[in-house]
């Protein structure tokens, strides 16, 4: 399985939205999901080339051709337990507060759980917009009965650097949203604030 194979199957990827918050922070959010990992769609191992880690596909190389749930994942992580000092809702509040850059709410989640089922298009259309024209506009603070969502992303990325091919490489991203379900209503997954984001170099071995 070669890397050009799969960068020809796998879409291309939104720009870098800037949105960072605290490592820790998620760390605290991804230890709530029963798997207790950070990442669905890739793993780290041992560089067989070098020192160091890299990331792989989960599945292996091959699954990235399958598309649908082996490039694309969405999963809620948890919901927000009722503020008191010290707890998690605070702890993630004191990050959110802690930038310039606060997270602009953004019609993205339910646009990406139809991705995940139907297997077409951005995952990221609506948002990219939203961030690019809004990002400086909106304060957002959690609040008790907030859900946390994860969106994971492979797929390619413009690169000149000495891993690309033909201009392309492979990257995963991972994206985290803080959702208000009663602001949604009965569409519980259609309005979230974009509050970080990762990006990882995927490797084919």
């Amino acid at each position: 399985m070669s890397l050009t194979q799969i960068l020809s199957q796998v879409q291309l990827l939104r720009q870098d939205s800037g949105k960072r918050i605290s490592s820790s922070v998620i760390d605290g959010m991804t230890r709530s999901v029963t798997t207790g990992t950070r990442t669905q769609l890739i793993r780290s191992r041992l560089n067989p080339n070098g020192a160091g880690f890299i990331r792989v596909p989960t599945n292996g190389p091959s699954s990235l051709l399958n598309g649908g749930r082996e490039r694309q994942a969405i999963r809620k992580l948890m919901t927000l337990p009722t503020g008191v000092e010290g707890n998690f809702t605070h702890t993630l509040n004191t990050a959110l507060l802690g930038g310039t850059s606060y997270p602009v709410l953004t019609a993205v989640l339910g646009t990406a759980a139809g991705v995940v089922s139907g297997g077409a298009g951005l995952l990221f259309t609506v948002a990219t917009t939203a961030i690019d024209v809004s990002r400086t506009t909106q304060r957002v603070l959690a609040r008790a009965g907030d859900e946390l969502w994860q969106v994971e992303e492979i797929g390619k990325y413009r690169d000149s650097g000495w891993f690309s091919e033909g201009g392309m490489a492979l990257m995963h991203i991972s994206s985290f949203f803080l959702v208000d379900p009663h602001r949604a209503g009965s569409q519980v997954r259609s309005k979230g604030w974009l509050i970080h984001e990762e990006r990882n170099m995927v490797t084919i071995v």
